[in-house]
């Protein structure tokens, strides 16, 4: 692993010396410090149409995502992990021709010593340390095949249909997201077929495989799926989406993920204020009823409501409240996110990413500000209760600061505390990253 390491750090440097060389040659004068020009990784010009499917192969273009990040977790009742881990991906996106295109993407995450840290579900590193949830290893992110029609056989509706290994997300990833938060993102095997015409947009997906988290290094990581999502959003007004969804999902290797979830979303932005004040007062609400499917041993229902409101104002920052309850069925099961992106709900020191069988109540609050040197951050509190008997479980902090220092580059700071109660333990988490990206 230290030689794919050395080679992950080499092609990173490589690109950043040859970027850098590029830059200065083509664009000297108009450039910010970290910036590329718009067309770089284009082996021809995007705005110009492939007249034949070789121009459409040879003429595409080469993308580069790098995320180096440092990790400390602490768990109580274990030792603490100092997790140095690299992600690399590289990708080539073709150009459409006569509406086809496709794309194919590598990923490779690397990690500087792998000791000092604990995968459960890969085996690597050293038990005895807290979790993060960042194995190393090579695998196909993406590859895809894509047709896309405007005005199908003149009916007014928009066809597009995307065929092979995919990032399939839905909404807020609330119940369909790709994880983009751990350095292995989920991806899905997938045909997923999209239909539009003014304010509707109907999605249908089959999803036979997930390639999640934790790589293809155990056969049992990633799942065989029979899963279908059907997904509607109906723009009914400037300030409303109204989106019913139904998720069927059946995976070989997690019986116990297996459900159906049909629900309905709504969201949307309402102005205040004269029409230039960069006043909103944003909204969103869910609500969801979940079954178990034939293959899962638990036979269960269980109800899922979130909500969401929020007072921006455009430059400065927003002040927001939320609530969301994730029913148990009698504290046998509760509501279940099997391929949702979980960090982003519920904390960020990950204590629930699988729903505890009793149930879980989250009521949050939370502050965003834009800071001075175009610094963004982010504070949130979290209450936590079970949905049976209302006991508390615990609370927690989080917080993020984000600065973007080229259409490219940015670095992050984040830190996540949670105190535990009921026998739920304390977790410090802490992050420091720099991406780049073209």
């Amino acid at each position: 692993m230290k030689t794919t390491t050395a080679i992950a750090t080499l092609l990173t440097m490589l690109a950043g010396t040859a970027l850098a060389a590029g830059t200065a040659q083509d664009e000297p004068a108009k450039l910010g410090f970290g910036q590329l020009p718009k067309n770089t990784g284009w082996l021809s010009d995007p705005d110009t149409p492939a007249d034949t499917i070789w121009d459409a192969i040879g003429g595409g273009k080469l993308s580069l995502n790098d995320r180096l990040r440092f990790e400390y977790a602490d768990q109580a009742g274990s030792k603490p992990s100092y997790a140095f881990t690299n992600r690399l991906r590289l990708g080539y996106t073709t150009k459409p021709w006569e509406g086809l295109n496709g794309m194919v993407e590598l990923e490779n995450v690397a990690s500087f010593d792998s000791s000092l840290y604990w995968v459960p579900a890969t085996g690597d590193g050293d038990p005895a340390r807290s979790v993060v949830a960042d194995p190393q290893d090579t695998e196909v992110n993406q590859a895809w095949l894509q047709f896309h029609r405007d005005n199908l056989f003149d009916s007014g509706v928009n066809f597009n249909v995307k065929a092979g290994r995919q990032r399939l997300t839905f909404d807020d990833h609330r119940f369909i997201g790709n994880v983009g938060w751990r350095q292995f993102e989920q991806t899905m095997d997938a045909a997923r077929v999209d239909l539009s015409n003014g304010p509707l947009t109907f999605t249908y997906a089959h999803v036979w495989r997930v390639q999640r988290i934790f790589s293809d290094s155990n056969a049992n990581n990633n799942w065989d799926a029979n899963t279908h999502l059907l997904h509607l959003a109906w723009k009914a007004a400037d300030w409303i989406t109204i989106t019913p969804f139904y998720y069927y999902m059946d995976f070989d290797q997690s019986a116990a993920n297996s459900n159906q979830t049909f629900g309905v979303r709504i969201a949307g932005k309402v102005p205040l204020g004269e029409k230039d004040s960069g006043l909103n007062l944003a909204y969103e609400g869910t609500y969801a009823h979940q079954n178990d499917e034939n293959t899962n041993p638990i036979n269960y229902d269980a109800d899922f409501f979130a909500g969401d409101v929020s007072l921006a104002k455009k430059d400065l920052g927003a002040l927001g409240v939320g609530y969301q309850f994730l029913g148990s069925d009698n504290g046998n099961i509760g509501f279940r996110f099997p391929l949702g992106t979980n960090h982003k709900f519920n904390g960020w020191a990950d204590l629930f990413l699988t729903t505890p069988n009793n149930g879980l109540q989250d009521l949050y609050g939370y502050v965003k500000a834009d800071l001075p040197w175009g610094l963004k951050g982010t504070v949130v509190y979290h209450q936590f209760w079970f949905d049976q008997n209302d006991t508390d479980i615990g609370r927690e902090l989080d917080a993020v600061l984000v600065k973007k220092i080229s259409p490219n580059w940015s670095v992050l700071t984040k830190v996540a505390r949670f105190d535990g109660d009921a026998g739920f333990i304390d977790v410090t988490r802490f992050w420091l990253e720099t991406t780049f990206k073209f």
